[in-house]
């Protein structure tokens, strides 16, 4: 009896074993599945709406920079840039961009850049942006499918905004809103590679969309969507 409990026993832990072994390559592929915390997938395009919604409401509770906010035709919002979060390939960022048509705000379109250059700073460290599109000629270089910049060269008046050069907002075709107090006062601001991001636009409406179809407000909200266009100025 002693010996037969033995084998029986030598059997079932050389068959557990060879589970667990077996089971070790599946599991190390599952997780791969899952993206780490500050990874740029790891951000859904519902997460980036929430964010940007989060934005707007922060950058309304400055009087000047709410005045502003509620004179632009459009905003590009971009939750975070230069740091982990909704970045592309380690710089540059991820935002939404939604336009006015009379007091209503468009759902948002899908946005991303490759860099970003303030000054003599490249790439700079980080933090929340929101680009005011201050007429149709800023909103209409959204419109095109290919890569576009954010800058003089490109034939749009880009000013960052400040207390001390309010003389210049009312002029510029962008006004750059940054949750860096005065660093950037006066500098110039350059956003390289702007591009339509498909993937998430089609993650978040379900089907592709057409971005100018969005900026036309030809596309009918979704309550993801309502989150942002809910707390901007009418």
């Amino acid at each position: 009896m002693t010996f037969k409990r033995s084998v029986a026993f030598g059997i079932l832990g050389t068959t557990a074993l060879a589970l667990m072994l077996a089971g070790t390559p599946a599991l190390a592929v599952d997780q791969t599945r899952h993206p780490s915390a500050d990874s740029d997938a790891a951000y859904g395009p519902q997460k980036l709406v929430d964010k940007a919604a989060s934005v707007a409401v922060e950058f309304q509770r400055d009087r000047g920079e709410a005045g502003i906010m509620s004179r632009a035709r459009g905003m590009y919002i971009v939750p975070e840039y230069g740091k982990a979060g909704f970045i592309i390939g380690g710089k540059g960022g991820a935002g939404v961009v939604t336009v006015r048509h009379g007091g209503m705000w468009t759902p948002p379109a899908f946005y991303n850049f490759g860099g970003l250059s303030i000054g003599a700073q490249i790439g700079a460290q980080g933090g929340s942006i929101i680009f005011l599109l201050m007429n149709a000629k800023a909103v209409n270089a959204f419109r095109g499918g290919s890569k576009f910049a954010l800058t003089a060269n490109a034939g749009l008046s880009v000013v960052t905004y400040s207390t001390d050069g309010q003389a210049n907002l009312g002029k510029a075709d962008v006004i750059l809103l940054t949750n860096t107090r005065g660093a950037y006062a006066g500098a110039t601001i350059e956003a390289s590679n702007v591009g339509v991001d498909g993937g998430r636009m089609r993650d978040f409406y379900g089907h592709p969309v057409n971005q100018n179809a969005l900026l036309d407000g030809r596309v009918a909200p979704t309550p993801g969507s309502m989150i942002l266009t809910r707390v901007l100025p009418r």
